[in-house]
């Protein structure tokens, strides 16, 4: 099946959105569609959970690390000494 978009306004959106998103414009369109039918109430058939999951995890493992602002440890930042006071 072909879905043909007519709207260059329409097809720009989707492409920057998936650009952002790092996936592509089917995906898109795919969560999108499927959104709006189950906010209209239309039966949605998901994909079963481990798979819902599993991209969940990938998403969260694609997630940069962060570093802290301040690299002391939380003992220097507080100002302990090596007796536990200040």
């Amino acid at each position: 099946m072909v879905i043909v978009i007519e709207d260059a306004k329409m097809e720009r959106l989707a492409q920057q959105i998936a650009a952002a998103e790092g996936v592509t414009i089917a995906d898109i369109l795919r969560e999108s569609l499927t959104s709006l039918a189950g906010l209209r109430g239309l039966p949605v058939q998901k994909a079963p959970l481990r798979e819902r999951l599993a991209s969940l995890a990938q998403e969260g493992d694609a997630i940069l690390p962060r570093t802290p602002a301040d690299m002391r440890s939380d003992d220097a930042i507080l100002s302990y000494n090596e007796f536990g006071a200040w």
